[in-house]
């Protein structure tokens, strides 16, 4: 009787195991699908970007970030320039 029913388990597992397979294959295929659409897709957005002559290397800074940036610069040349001087002093 224990036979019958390990045969009968296995026999369920290779059907689940079947189907699982099937299953797989099937979201295999449709991956492959959508990454040539999406290939594609990609090629056609950069086309369209060229086209228009935008360029993702192109970053523009705001001006903000710029004000911030050139204080900074300031901050660094007075500290400098304060240093110098005391050294002069000395």
């Amino acid at each position: 009787m224990k036979t019958k029913s390990g045969k009968n388990l296995f026999r369920k597992l290779n059907e689940h195991s079947k189907k699982l397979q099937a299953k797989q294959e099937e979201i295999a295929k449709k991956y492959n699908a959508l990454s040539v659409k999406y290939e594609e897709l990609e090629h056609l957005k950069v086309n369209m970007n060229e086209y228009l002559g935008r360029d993702k290397r192109e970053k523009k800074e705001s001006v903000i970030e710029k004000i911030s940036r050139h204080k900074e610069q300031d901050k660094k040349i007075s500290k400098e320039k304060k240093e110098k001087m005391k050294e002069v002093e000395r």
